[in-house]
């Protein structure tokens, strides 16, 4: 029986870590200076696939070490595998990491394992059976709203950073009965759905990181989306955010869309726009000189945002030299501000410049917009340079913000 293997093969991973952990091993850094892999992660993963492989051939393995060749399609059957979920911890503080396991049959996780190492906990999950922590049935979720809630997130996302502006969920850390960061999104998932926590926000998961956890919760009554309240998909990156659903349904609706009414509360949609007249007076709110406007319209690609069948915002790119898109004329639709839909029109300008081949991308506003400015930093964005009387020079007129005159064009990048 498949999950009877799965355990035996993650109790055999198990006892490889503990034989190895006080032993001196090689540590690399990945992409920054919290994100490190070390020769135990390796053998850990080398161990899992190769008897996931020679027992279960057909099968398709996506691996956070790359052990294994990642799959092209999420088809058949699929292991999602995490050796070691919390490097970090497990290597200054040898405890609170995790071994993540979950098992996808045609686009549908039906087993997750999360293993606690060091505190020898199983827990477990089959949809539509439960879930478990060393054989003993988990309970149903209790409702809890933010104002009651014990909450796992990293400080990370209420600091500058890439992902959302830190001002959105720093009220969550205020309101709360407290948070704290554990530093392993599998095992925060399961300690979740053990009711040790009670809510779990993450800008930043992978596949590996939450399918297993993600079963979890649901099996035992929470409910697991993104920070924007869409499916969780399998195919990469993604925001995560769990709990109950009273804590999810607030989360969303006092603190991420803050001001968007119930009524009024589909989910915002961002899709390409060619028709010029549509969006034209929320263009000329980003850009008062239309002349210009229309020449980047006719030059680069138009988005627009929809919440329901209403437009809400607007942005363009326009490809520059070098591999290098500039973002202009983004705007949010003035009684439509503050719902967080230019962080989301961002992140979507984002994501659309990476996959037509960017390089970086640029932004480009005024001296006086304070707003603008500390958003772009919050975001990323680092100054590029400064180009003095731009907009006198091109036909302005006399335009001023918060007590300052419009004189001089600052331009931001960031890389891709």
């Amino acid at each position: 029986m498949i999950e009877w293997f799965a355990v035996d093969l993650i109790k055999q991973a198990g006892e490889l870590i503990r034989r190895e952990i006080d032993q001196s091993y090689e540590v690399e850094r990945k992409t920054g200076k919290g994100d490190l892999v070390t020769e135990i992660d390796r053998a850990v993963e080398q161990l899992i696939v190769h008897r996931i492989q020679k027992t279960f051939p057909e099968h398709q393995i996506m691996g956070e070490e790359g052990t294994a060749d990642q799959p092209d399609t999420l088809t058949g059957t699929v292991w999602f595998v995490d050796p070691i979920d919390g490097t970090l911890n497990f290597i200054h503080q040898k405890r609170m990491f995790a071994i993540s396991i979950a098992i996808m049959v045609d686009g549908v996780v039906e087993y997750g394992f999360v293993y606690d190492v060091m505190a020898d906990e199983m827990f477990m999950a089959r949809r539509g059976y439960g879930a478990t922590l060393n054989g003993r049935t988990l309970t149903k979720l209790h409702e809890h709203h933010v104002r009651d809630a014990f909450l796992s997130m990293n400080a990370t996302w209420v600091t500058p950073n890439h992902q959302i502006a830190p001002e959105i969920l720093a009220p969550i850390v205020r309101d709360s009965v407290g948070t704290r960061a554990h530093g392993a999104a599998s095992l925060e998932l399961a300690w979740l759905a053990a009711g040790r926590v009670d809510g779990y926000i993450t800008m930043r998961n992978m596949p590996w990181d939450y399918a297993a956890g993600k079963l979890l919760v649901e099996e035992v009554g929470g409910r697991v989306v993104t920070l924007y309240g869409e499916p969780i998909r399998y195919d990469g990156k993604t925001s995560v955010l769990a709990g109950s659903e009273s804590f999810v349904n607030d989360v969303m609706k006092h603190y991420v869309i803050a001001k968007v009414t119930a009524e009024a509360k589909p989910d915002l949609r961002i899709v390409a726009h060619e028709t010029y007249g549509e969006v034209r007076d929320l263009l000329v709110l980003a850009n008062p000189n239309e002349a210009m406007v229309r020449e980047q319209f006719e030059e680069g690609r138009t988005f627009r945002a929809l919440l329901g069948k209403e437009i809400v915002g607007a942005y363009m790119l326009v490809a520059r030299e070098g591999s290098r898109f500039e973002l202009v004329n983004i705007a949010v639709k003035p009684e439509r501000q503050n719902q967080t839909i230019g962080q989301r029109m961002l992140q979507d300008a984002v994501k659309r410049a990476t996959l037509l081949g960017g390089k970086e991308l640029l932004v480009c506003t005024g001296n006086s917009s304070i707003m603008q400015l500390r958003f772009y930093q919050q975001a990323g964005f680092r100054f590029d340079s400064v180009e003095r009387d731009y907009f006198i020079n091109h036909g302005y007129g006399e335009i001023e913000e918060d007590g300052l005159a419009l004189r001089d064009r600052i331009c931001l990048t960031r890389p891709l």
